[in-house]
């Protein structure tokens, strides 16, 4: 169990690429599947920031989740947690225009691990560039496009790693599909 700190959960691609799959944050639990059903594990969690975590062995882990009731319908809402974000994830990032996936992918995390600030809601996770676009599926100079409208539009502030969003409600359109250039284009001409 995380107490503290960001991981990134990375799996392999066939070509050996790692792939970020999800970040996890204080007070998730990671690990619990491959403990469940003694598979290997699905992936692999790399520290983001220092980490402060709890760990439990298989053994006393299986033991607790098999003893207490409670404990087991905890394990039980974790992994189904996790379950319907990995379904969410797929359905907003398949096929949708690259603004619309990054729209969805930063309404998700404003919504998610965002802080007040004085320019909008800061988005705490700890995501580069190359994170955020394999995060939603894309190559790096789409996502490059894709920020730059969303800065223009002044719906999004970068620097770094930090991520601004001074509009939420105009986010949440591009990522309904609803809003300015939900398409992904920022003109009649089709450029991004």
């Amino acid at each position: 169990m995380l107490q503290d700190g960001w991981v990134k959960a990375v799996g392999s691609a066939v070509d050996g690429r790692a792939v970020l799959l999800s970040l996890r944050t204080t007070g998730d639990v990671v690990g619990e599947m491959a403990a469940l059903d003694g598979g290997p594990r699905s992936a692999s969690v790399v520290a983001a920031t220092g980490v402060a975590a709890f760990v439990v062995a298989r053994d006393r882990f299986l033991a607790i989740v098999n003893s207490d009731p409670a404990a087991a319908m905890a394990v039980s809402r974790c992994v189904t947690a996790k379950m319907r974000l990995v379904t969410r994830h797929r359905i907003d990032v398949t096929g949708a225009p690259v603004l619309q996936r990054l729209a969805r992918v930063l309404v998700y995390l404003a919504e998610s691990y965002a802080t007040e600030c004085a320019e909008g809601l800061r988005i705490g996770a700890p995501l580069s560039r190359a994170d955020l676009a394999a995060l939603i599926g894309v190559a790096e100079p789409s996502l490059y496009r894709a920020l730059a409208y969303l800065r223009d539009q002044e719906v999004l502030t970068t620097n770094g790693q930090m991520q601004i969003v001074r509009d939420l409600t105009a986010l949440d359109m591009i990522s309904r599909g609803t809003g300015t250039a939900a398409d992904g284009r920022s003109d009649e001409s089709g450029r991004a």
